[in-house]
């Protein structure tokens, strides 16, 4: 694989994270068979080409579309984040919260932050946990849906159960419980339209028209980055007293600040934030 090809490659995977050899409910995009033609031929420039995008924060998966029920024929290949702490200088992680704030741009961002990981592990419940889904099964990224009044009523289900209970004795899950205790009815709504809305610019998930109400469908590409960082993204959502409900003050707390595994390293969370120093 020449460096060209490598270039070709990457600008086209960077913009549309997957590439398939023959796609199925669409019509090629502008480069996709140029580049399709490249990760089928360059078998031998892979070793090179993955460590092209690991420098980047990136690596690449190839599946048989048949196998993963995206099509009858053909390849797919995804270009998934790699989620560790070095990440590329030109990635922003923090255009989410940014999406996410209020409309005069006030919300602090310790808030923002806090409702993204909320929404984030409750859409994650949502694909996984009610479906029984094991988090390697990425093909089953078409049968998970959420919209934007499952989502909210979810969310405001959760809060009304925080507030019966009251806030957790510990500092950080009481930061967490006051932040989101604190909403109304249509502020949550307001939250998830603004979260779903980002969540489809990060091509995570794909807007569904048709009759009755819109709904928002996992992609590939999340799917795949889910099953590879596992630790990071779905560790929260299992937790060993709440196997079977959805997430909790803890669970959010472990996706911003990070838990520690048994050997007490710290496994940073997938969201970069963290609490202001109280």
């Amino acid at each position: 694989m020449t460096p060209a090809d490598m270039g070709r490659a990457f600008s086209y995977l960077f913009a549309y994270r997957t590439c398939s050899t023959h796609p199925e409910g669409r019509r090629r995009r502008d480069g996709e068979a140029q580049v399709a033609g490249i990760l089928t031929s360059e078998i031998s420039g892979y070793q090179d080409f993955e460590a092209f995008l690991n420098a980047q924060g990136f690596t690449m998966r190839a599946y048989e579309q048949g196998a993963i029920g995206v099509a009858a024929r053909g390849q797919v290949f995804v270009m998934a984040r790699r989620c560790t702490d070095e990440q590329a200088p030109y990635i922003d992680s923090g255009w989410v919260f940014e999406r996410m704030r209020d409309r005069r741009g006030t919300e602090p961002l310790e808030h923002v932050v806090v409702w993204a990981a909320q929404l984030w592990a409750t859409m994650q419940w949502f694909f996984y946990t009610r479906l029984d889904r094991g988090i390697d099964a990425v093909g089953r990224f078409k049968e998970a849906f959420v919209n934007l009044s499952q989502l909210t009523r979810e969310l405001q289900d959760q809060i009304e159960t925080m507030r019966t209970r009251g806030a957790p004795a510990d500092e950080r899950g009481r930061a967490v419980w006051e932040i989101l205790t604190e909403s109304t009815g249509s502020s949550i709504e307001t939250k998830v339209r603004k979260f779903l809305a980002a969540m489809e610019e990060a091509a995570l998930l794909d807007r569904i028209e048709g009759e009755g109400e819109v709904q928002y469908r996992q992609t590939l590409n999340a799917a795949v980055e889910m099953s590879l960082n596992f630790e990071r993204q779905a560790f929260y959502l299992m937790p060993a007293d709440e196997a079977d409900g959805p997430p909790a003050e803890d669970a959010v707390v472990g996706m911003i600040e990070g838990v520690h595994d048994s050997n007490g390293a710290r496994l940073s969370g997938d969201i970069i934030a963290s609490f202001p120093d109280e």
